[in-house]
């Protein structure tokens, strides 16, 4: 068993949420994060998940748009299970509905504070109730290990999220499954019954989580917003083998002595991976920060027989990749992603929202590859693909006048919005959503479209 701090986990055990340890209940007045004791915790996150208002003093401010009007009174209930940390929010007026997030990348349970649990929190019905909400850390938050120099880098807890033997990717399933589990619980206790309908929302590593769960644990929901999942096959290109082929290719064009020849082939892996042309400004910005650490995180897991670095190492080294075909590697490795990987065979509705621009989870990679999965198993009635002109996997850098200069980059935050209120209504009312499409780019930065009627409509 997994135990936190100093406390053995035997003390710690909840008798509010049965499994649980370190459990707190508050109630506040206001449980959005306009609630400094909320939003306070939430506001790093969202500097690099959702869009900001660079104008003015040039400082990172929240758009209007998606900060809450009206303050909802109700219940937070924090906790953990074994390592795996959790948020439960109940609004006083509930509306008897549920909504589960699966949380971004290693991200923790309140990454998705303003961008998920503001916006469902706030989702009012005639009579004032909303929904309330769950969010799981996936059991692989990381922990702030000090660094050889023997510093402590509050940056670096995401590198450690998966060094711990016990921490795996299939653990990550388990985690959301449980904290449904719990979640519909507590209500069920506290307000008498259990949800009437249970979304499932979920963002990038999130995303595969709810596509897994909707083809495999699929009775404990009604349906799921898969937003920029990532696709894991074993036999197929999948987040090893596209992001082994990213970094030895950014690797080649950053070097000035690079044959002209050799850099040709390497933009033309991007444009192959969906990249078009106008968006590889973004491969500089991921081949900096995101590429090589993402790649020595799973690879170190899924992998570990190849090479082995510790974590401090996962942000050098990039030789280590220039002759990894992960094709080649034993058996054993496919046969570790088999276990978890995601098949296609949706057992509800999904609705899938990606960027054209998203230089990390590359869209023919993760978004066409998974399309076609669907397609396969012959379930395509009840999945549609919203796939947003120059959208990519960090909204964060919408506007960022460090990254885009010129307002290229279109947020997904309105999309993702608009697919649940459209899941919704294709789940309890059965209005089906427009089919699948590519969503443009608006002419108006304060715009996006409406996947309803194709018109450009103020954010909302």
């Amino acid at each position: 068993m997994f135990c936190f701090g100093e406390m053995p986990c035997a003390q710690a055990m909840s008798n509010y949420i049965p499994g649980a340890h370190s459990v707190t209940v508050r109630q506040y007045e206001d449980i959005t994060t306009n609630n400094p004791a909320i939003g306070g915790l939430a506001e790093a996150r969202r500097i690099v998940l959702a869009p900001s208002d660079y104008s003015g003093d040039g400082k990172p401010k929240r758009f209007a748009w998606y900060t809450p009007v009206d303050k909802v009174p109700g219940l937070e209930i924090s906790g953990m299970f074994d390592d795996a940390r959790f948020i439960i929010r109940i609004p006083d007026k509930w509306n008897g509905k549920l909504v589960v997030m699966g949380a971004p990348g290693v991200g923790d349970e309140r990454s998705t504070d303003t961008i998920v649990s503001d916006y469902v929190l706030t989702r009012f019905d005639l009579l004032g109730e909303s929904y309330a909400y769950a969010c799981i850390d996936k059991g692989t938050t990381g922990e702030l290990i000090p660094a050889p120099d023997g510093k402590i880098y509050p940056w670096s807890k995401g590198l450690t999220a998966l060094v711990n033997d016990q921490d795996t990717i299939a653990e990550w399933n388990m985690r959301l499954h449980q904290i449904t589990v719990a979640a519909k619980g507590l209500l069920k206790r506290a307000r008498g019954q259990e949800p009437a309908r249970t979304y499932l929302i979920g963002m990038s590593n999130g995303g595969y989580v709810a596509r897994y769960a909707i083809e495999n644990d699929s009775g404990l929901y009604d349906g799921a917003v898969d937003w920029e999942g990532v696709l894991w096959r074993a036999n197929e290109p999948n987040l090893l083998s596209s992001m082994t082929d990213a970094v030895n290719s950014w690797e080649i064009i950053k070097n000035a002595s690079s044959p002209d020849v050799e850099k040709e082939k390497a933009v033309a892996f991007f444009t192959k991976a969906g990249i078009p042309a106008e968006a590889q400004f973004l491969v500089e910005y991921h081949g900096k920060m995101v590429y090589l650490p993402t790649l020595n995180q799973f690879r170190n897991k899924l992998d570990p027989e190849y090479i082995q670095r510790s974590w401090w190492e996962f942000l050098s080294n990039p030789q280590d990749y220039k002759d990894y075909n992960y094709f080649s590697r034993p058996d054993k490795v496919k046969n570790e992603i088999a276990k978890f990987q995601n098949t296609g065979n949706i057992k509800k509705p999904v609705v899938t929202v990606h960027g054209t621009w998203d230089s990390l989870l590359f869209p023919q990679v993760h978004a066409a590859a998974y399309e076609a999965l669907v397609k396969k198993a012959g379930k395509s009635d009840i999945y549609r693909i919203y796939m947003i002109e120059h959208g990519n996997h960090f909204d964060g850098l919408v506007g960022n006048p460090a990254v885009d200069k010129s307002g290229q980059i279109q947020a997904l935050l309105p999309y993702v919005h608009q697919s649940f209120d459209l899941l919704v209504e294709w789940v309890e009312k059965g209005a089906a959503p427009p089919a699948s499409k590519v969503v443009g780019f608006p002419v108006s930065p304060d715009n996006a479209f409406d996947i309803v009627t194709g018109k450009e409509v103020k954010k909302y």
